[in-house]
């Protein structure tokens, strides 16, 4: 079934989309022979899988192969004991000239929470480095390298001590690699007082030195930071003070540009720290986006666009004001904000639906952007982008998150939807499109149940080529 139609408040367009099937009482009515369609062949990267968000790259396209890390939880193959593999950080291989898929285990029960997610980065031995950390239990920062020409061979891990002191909070979490235009790798993480601090190698991934703390948020759970590279190898990032359930976050954006630290104009707000003292508060960066109690921000992609001006794709909770402690969660839209080159813009894309369980009143389903054009946003959302209607499949007769692909031609305004998943049986959840050098795009997903991040999932890691 598909319906066209207008919201002109917020100038969106639908061009093709999921009707709410339902009798006159409002109750799904669902067909005997419906049956979910995908827009595409749809391949099984890993049978059971899930990962966080905040690091990256979390998939890569590297020498032919498709390669993305996930945890495995309770839940995995058939023929393992019920515990027997939770917690295990594994790699999925895709070979898109052979078609065939293979797995690897890169720890054995590291611990069951899809934080403890690899990032990846190509080394110039033409291996892959793989850093991973469990969810604040310790200061471990896990290091691996593939061999050369395949990413099914992985040496034993090492390990990076980050700093802490004799008090506060220091546990490292999350991972986002980046190499610098003088053969410097440097890793973002969250450690030193649950601030994003850095840490780098100057031999292309074998050694490790602390470097700093990038900035400083609200003495609270952590400032939430997300990170893209530009072609010089400055640094782009997007912050929030805090976590969301902790405070109505606005977001903001900075530049690490060499040694320091820009706004999002080129104007320079600090020095890049070389200790455990942060380099500057997040409230000095560039403000894109005002929170409030009516609007809760939390990011969830950052990209730039074509004239390397950063592009972010974020979350607002809107009903959290009135409700009780962990309540909200029940109308959360999508946004989408661009740097012009004087200020920022952002507007209303879509309903992003509900929470994903309780207790976490902003987790949804995610939006990424298209790194090869940041016109083009992926969704994952159990209500209808345009009308807010929840999305009830015709397979079984319940709500589920399904996938949509958004293309706006001026700037944000207006954004024209289609499908890429319908009336499925499965929650589509976190969709992301890794950089690839091709005229198609590889779009990878979480296709099954998910109930929350130290939890059961039973969630199937996809991927999917669009021509």
């Amino acid at each position: 079934m598909s319906r066209a139609r207008s919201l002109s408040r917020f100038g969106w367009v639908m061009i093709t989309g999921v009707a709410v099937l339902g009798a006159a009482c409002g109750e799904p009515v669902v067909e005997s022979d419906a049956k979910p369609w995908v827009a595409g062949s749809l391949k099984v990267l890993n049978d059971n899988g899930a990962w966080s968000w905040f690091m990256d790259e979390r998939v890569i396209v590297h020498e032919g192969k498709l390669i993305v890390g996930s945890v495995r939880a309770v839940g995995g193959r058939e023929d393992e004991p019920i515990y027997g593999s939770a917690g295990n950080v594994e790699v999925a291989v895709w070979d898109l000239e052979t078609d065939e898929v293979d797995t690897v285990v890169l720890f054995e029960k590291l611990q069951q929470d899809d934080h403890s997610n690899p990032s990846f980065l190509p080394r110039e031995d033409g291996g892959l480095l793989a850093i991973y950390t469990k969810h604040r239990v310790d200061q471990d920062v896990y290091l691996q390298y593939s061999m050369p020409g395949d990413p099914l061979q992985w040496t034993p891990p090492t390990v990076f001590e980050s700093p802490r002191a004799t008090t506060g909070s220091h546990q490292a979490t999350y991972s986002n690699t980046f190499r610098l235009p003088s053969g410097r790798i440097v890793n973002f993480y969250r450690g030193f007082e649950q601030d994003p601090n850095y840490m780098y190698s100057d031999d292309d991934g074998v050694t490790w030195t602390y470097g700093g703390r990038l900035v400083h948020g609200r003495n609270g759970y952590s400032p939430y930071v997300k990170y893209c590279q530009d072609s010089k190898g400055a640094i782009h990032f997007v912050a929030t003070e805090d976590h969301p359930r902790q405070y109505d976050n606005s977001l903001y954006h900075g530049i690490v540009d060499g040694d320091r630290i820009l706004g999002s104009d080129g104007t320079m707000i600090a020095m890049l720290s070389t200790n455990t003292a942060p380099s500057a508060d997040i409230t000095q960066l560039t403000r894109i986006f005002q929170g409030d109690p009516d609007n809760v921000a939390w990011m969830t992609d950052i990209e730039l666009d074509e004239e390397e001006r950063p592009v972010v794709a974020f979350s607002v909770q809107k009903d959290g004001r009135y409700s009780g402690s962990h309540q909200g969660g029940h109308d959360i839209r999508y946004q989408h904000a661009r740097w012009d080159g004087k200020a920022w813009q952002w507007h209303v894309i879509a309903y992003a639906g509900e929470r994903l369980y309780a207790g976490e009143d902003d987790y949804t389903g995610l939006a990424t952007l298209d790194p090869r054009d940041t016109r083009v946003v992926y969704i994952s959302t159990n209500a209808d982008p345009v009308a807010g209607d929840p999305l009830i499949s015709a397979t079984d007769g319940k709500q589920h998150h399904e996938l949509f692909r958004g293309v706006t031609g001026d700037d944000g305004e207006t954004w024209e939807w289609e499908p890429i998943t319908r009336d499925s049986r499965d929650d589509n959840l976190r969709p992301l499109v890794p950089r690839w050098d091709d005229d198609r795009t590889a779009l990878v997903w979480m296709r099954g149940t998910y109930l929350y991040n130290s939890g059961e999932w039973t969630s199937a890691v996809v991927g999917m080529i669009l021509e």
